[in-house]
C-alpha cells in the first residue's frame, strides 16, 4: 500500500512536469517569433511587353524607375524570400507599371511560387494597378494593351482574398489573420484621379476591423499604398503630387484611437519611417508609419519586420537588392540612373520653387517701395524684369540650384540624412543658391536698395527653411515643439500593449475571473476549439 501510494505521488508529479513542459513547448511552437518581408512598389513591367527599340528608349528616358529591370528585380526578391523563408510577404501596392494584365500575370505567378513554398502573401492595389492606359513597347512602336479592370482585381488575386476574414463591400480593403495573433488590415485607397482617397464608409469599416482585432488582443498591422503621416515638411518642394491621403490627419487620429499603431506604406519610392504622437494628452497615443522604397529606384530597398513571440513589438530592418543577372552592381548602377534621370523632375520643381520665391519678393517690394519717390515706377520695372515663362523660371533656378537639388534628392533617397557628412553643406548650398538667385533677379532694379535685397533673401530662405531642414535633419514638424527624428532604416516599436502576459505562469496567476484565455492571455471566443487554455487560474486541455 505504501509503495503504491509513493508510486502514485511520483506518477502525479511526473505527469505535472510533463504537462508543464508540454505547455511551455506548445506555447513556444505555436507563438514563435515571426519574420515578415515587405516589398513596396515593384512596378513590374512584363518582359513579354518589351522589345528593344525607340519606343522603350523614349519611355525610359523620362523615368527615375528602372522599369526595364522591374521583372528581374521582383523575381530576385521572390528568390530572396524563398531562401530566407519569412512567414509572410506584404506588398503595399503598385505591383505593376500601369495595370497591364500581362504584368499582373507575372506577379501572380511569383506569388504562387511563394505560396507553394509555404510563404503566405498579402497585397493591396496601388494607383498603378487598376484601369488606366498601358502600353507594350514594340521596337519603334508603342501599342496600347489591356489593363486590369476594377472588378477583376479580387478574382486575379483570389489566392489573397480566399484567406481573408472579411472584406469591405465598398473597396478592395480586407482583414486577414495570416499569423496567429497578428491581424493585417489591407486598406485600398487608390483611385484613378491621381490622389489617395478613403471614403467615410471604408474608413468606418477599417476602424471596425481594428476594434475586432483589439478585442482579440491581436497585434494590428495596417497596410495602405498612400501615406498618412508627414515624412518631409512642405513636401511640395520635392513633388507636385501629395503622397498623403486626403484628410490624412483625421484618418491618422482615427486609426490611433482604434488601436492601430503601425502602418505600412509605399508610393514615394523612398525609405522613411515617421512617428506621430498626440502631444496634447498627458499620456499621448502614437502611430509609426513604415514607408518602404521601391526595388527599382535607388538604392533598391526592401524591409524585414520581426514580430515578437508575445505579439507586442515589431523590429524593423532594411536591406538593399544589390545585384541582378543584368546588373552585377545594382547599387552603383541605380545611383547613376537616378542622378541622370532626376533632371526630368527639374523643370516642374524649378517652377514651384521660383513661384514660391516670387510671391514673397513681389509682396515685399510693393510694401517697401510704394511710399518712396518713384516707387510705383520701380515696382513696375521690377515686375517686368521677372521671368514670365516656365522655361525662363527653370533656367534661373537651374543655374543656381540644380546640382544642389540633385545631390539633396540623392541624399534623401539614401535616408537618415544627418548621418552623412554632406547634409549640412547641402543645406548651406541651398541657402546660398537662393541668395544668388534673388540677387540676379533684383540687381537691375533694386541694386541701390541693399537692405531690401538682403531682407528679401532672408525671407525667402526662411520660407524654404522647413522643407530644407526637414530633409537634412530628417525630421518632420521641424519648427514645432514636437519634432520627429525617427531612424529611417531600423528600429523597434511596442505596438500592442494589449497583451499583458509573456509567460504561461503569468497567465495562470492572472486569469481568475471566470473567462477562458489562450496561452497568450487572449480571451477565447470559440470555446469548441481544441487546445490548451486557462480557466479560473487553472490549465485545462480541451
Amino acid at each position: 500500500m505504501k509503495i503504491e501510494f509513493l508510486f502514485q505521488i511520483k506518477c502525479d508529479f511526473f505527469e505535472k512536469i510533463v504537462l508543464w513542459v508540454f505547455l511551455v513547448v506548445f506555447s513556444s511552437m505555436t507563438f514563435a517569433q515571426e519574420r515578415v518581408m515587405v516589398i513596396a512598389d515593384p512596378h513590374v513591367l512584363a518582359s513579354s511587353l518589351v522589345e528593344e527599340g525607340a519606343a522603350m528608349d523614349e519611355m525610359m528616358a523620362g523615368q527615375r524607375k528602372m522599369l526595364d529591370l522591374s521583372e528581374a528585380a521582383f523575381c530576385a526578391l521572390v528568390d530572396t524570400a524563398l531562401v530566407h523563408k519569412p512567414s509572410l510577404v506584404l506588398i503595399p501596392g503598385d505591383l505593376t507599371k500601369d495595370g497591364e494584365i500581362a504584368s499582373h500575370e507575372v506577379v501572380v505567378a511569383q506569388i504562387n511560387k511563394l505560396l507553394a513554398a509555404g510563404i503566405n502573401v498579402l497585397a493591396i492595389p496601388g494607383n498603378h494597378d487598376i484601369g488606366g492606359t498601358a502600353y507594350a513597347y514594340r521596337g519603334a512602336e508603342t501599342v496600347v494593351v489591356e489593363t486590369l479592370a476594377d472588378n477583376a482585381w479580387e478574382s486575379t488575386y483570389d489566392m489573397i482574398y480566399s484567406q481573408v476574414l472579411a472584406k469591405d463591400p465598398a473597396s478592395h480593403s480586407y482583414v486577414a489573420e495570416p499569423l496567429r495573433g497578428v491581424t493585417v488590415i489591407g486598406i485600398d485607397a487608390s483611385h484613378n484621379d491621381g490622389e489617395g482617397y478613403l471614403s467615410n464608409e471604408t474608413l468606418a469599416w477599417v476602424l471596425a476591423q481594428a476594434d475586432a482585432a483589439k478585442e482579440k488582443c491581436n497585434m494590428v498591422l495596417a497596410m495602405c499604398h498612400w501615406q498618412v503621416l508627414e515624412h518631409v515638411d512642405d513636401g511640395g518642394m520635392i513633388t507636385d503630387i501629395s503622397a498623403r491621403l486626403q484628410a490624412a490627419d483625421t484618418i491618422r487620429d482615427e486609426l490611433m484611437a482604434h488601436g492601430v499603431h503601425m502602418l505600412l506604406t509605399g508610393h514615394v519610392h523612398v525609405n522613411s519611417i515617421s512617428t506621430y504622437r498626440d502631444t496634447i494628452a498627458v499620456i499621448g497615443d502614437s502611430i509609426v508609419e513604415i514607408s518602404t522604397g521601391s526595388p527599382i529606384t535607388y538604392p533598391c530597398p526592401y524591409r524585414w519586420l520581426t514580430i515578437a513571440s508575445d505579439r507586442s513589438t515589431v523590429e524593423v530592418s532594411t536591406a538593399m537588392l544589390s545585384a541582378l543577372p543584368e546588373q552585377d552592381n545594382l547599387t552603383t548602377y541605380s545611383r547613376e540612373w537616378m542622378k541622370e534621370h532626376i533632371e526630368i523632375m527639374m523643370p516642374s520643381l524649378s517652377v514651384r520653387l521660383y513661384d514660391k520665391a516670387a510671391g514673397v519678393m513681389e509682396k515685399r517690394v510693393e510694401d517697401m517701395l510704394k511710399n518712396v519717390p518713384m516707387g510705383s515706377m520701380l515696382i513696375s520695372a521690377f515686375k517686368k524684369s521677372l521671368p514670365e515663362t516656365d522655361e525662363e523660371k527653370y533656367a534661373l533656378v537651374n543655374k543656381h540650384l540644380a546640382s544642389t537639388i540633385v545631390d539633396l534628392y540623392l541624399l534623401h533617397s539614401i535616408a537618415n540624412e544627418p548621418q552623412h557628412a554632406e547634409a549640412d553643406s547641402l543645406a548651406q548650398a541651398m541657402y546660398t543658391g537662393i541668395g544668388a538667385m534673388i540677387h540676379e533677379l533684383t540687381d537691375a532694379v533694386l541694386k541701390s536698395f541693399v537692405a531690401l535685397q538682403e531682407e528679401m533673401i532672408t525671407n525667402i530662405q526662411n520660407a524654404n527653411r522647413p522643407a530644407i531642414q526637414s530633409l537634412v535633419e530628417d525630421r518632420t514638424h521641424w519648427a514645432t515643439l514636437y519634432s520627429d527624428l525617427t531612424d529611417d532604416l531600423m528600429g523597434q516599436w511596442v505596438i500592442n500593449e494589449a497583451i499583458p502576459y509573456s509567460s504561461v505562469e503569468n497567465v495562470t496567476n492572472a486569469a481568475a475571473d471566470g473567462v477562458i484565455y489562450d496561452i497568450l492571455g487572449r480571451r477565447v471566443t470559440d470555446k469548441a476549439k481544441h487546445g490548451i487554455y486557462i480557466e479560473n487560474g487553472k490549465k485545462i486541455i480541451k
